[in-house]
């Protein structure tokens, strides 16, 4: 057997069972539709948050992304509208001081002022061209981004659930778990209730590897016991920050009181 210490000065607190699991389990998909390029990673390899697990086939986006670029990038209409507006307004100038001398009628004095105008006017055009020509490259990135999949957790790959060449369909590629912190589940007896608060520290005796001893934290209390069973669960964190534990595994647990711990117990 395995020996583990419980509070000597407070029988309440004894050994409860308990089972750590991973704190957060996700099914990694793609938002968009599309075909598997390539899979990074393999199972049980360590991630981290924001890295770059899996990529869909994305040439056509790649190439709208070129395109849409070299529109956003391209200032020719702009600049032969600014010319054609100096031009306009340079006429403009030249007839209003030819009108002062009667030079010239009425009417080609206020075509000169038409002509600026409309070459403001088509100037502003051109300009809110190139505002949208750059959304349009936002947006287009944006699509491109989508098929770069990247892990929204720092944890390790449980399961490769496609391959390269599959079809996403709303399917899951990856299945990733957050090992640190993990998550200690309890079911304490009703007796307990308002004894465990949150924020109380606690001894975790894992199975594997035998003898060793955890420091965790209640961060979660039930508000309602279960009539049934006569019971309620608590949650507590457990740092892992080695990765030296694994979810899944099952363990004793004792709560340290205010007087500490002292005896022992024997894991049979």
């Amino acid at each position: 057997g395995i020996l583990f210490s419980i509070p000597a000065s407070a029988d309440d607190f004894n050994d409860f069972d308990c089972l750590i699991e991973p704190d957060v389990s996700i099914a990694l998909s793609s938002p968009v539709d599309g075909i598997v390029e390539s899979v990074l990673v393999e199972k049980s390899d360590l991630v981290q948050k924001g890295q770059v697990l899996a990529q869909l086939e994305s040439s056509v986006e790649e190439a709208t992304v070129e395109l849409a670029r070299e529109k956003a990038t391209n200032d020719d209409d702009i600049h032969s509208k600014q010319i054609k507006l100096e031009f306009a307004q340079r006429r403009k100038s030249r007839a209003e001081t030819l009108r002062k001398k009667n030079a010239i009628s009425i009417d080609e004095k206020e075509q000169a002022d038409t002509e600026v105008k409309l070459a403001l006017m088509e100037l502003k055009k051109a300009k809110t061209n190139k505002r949208l020509a750059e959304l349009e490259l936002k947006r287009a990135m944006v699509n491109l981004e989508q098929r770069t999949i990247k892990s929204t957790i720092s944890g390790v790959v449980v399961e490769r659930l496609l391959q390269p060449g599959e079809s996403v369909e709303d399917r899951p590629i990856l299945k990733i778990a957050q090992i640190d912190p993990l998550r200690v589940e309890v079911i304490a007896p009703a007796s307990m209730f308002g004894k465990i608060q949150r924020g109380m520290q606690a001894k975790v005796y894992p199975e594997y590897p035998s003898g060793s001893a955890y420091e965790a934290s209640v961060n979660l209390v039930d508000q309602v016991v279960d009539a049934a069973s006569g019971s309620f669960g608590v949650s507590l964190m457990l740092p892992n920050p080695e990765h030296k534990l694994v979810g899944g595994l099952k363990c004793k647990l004792s709560f340290v009181a205010s007087e500490g711990l002292a005896t022992s117990f024997r894991w049979e």
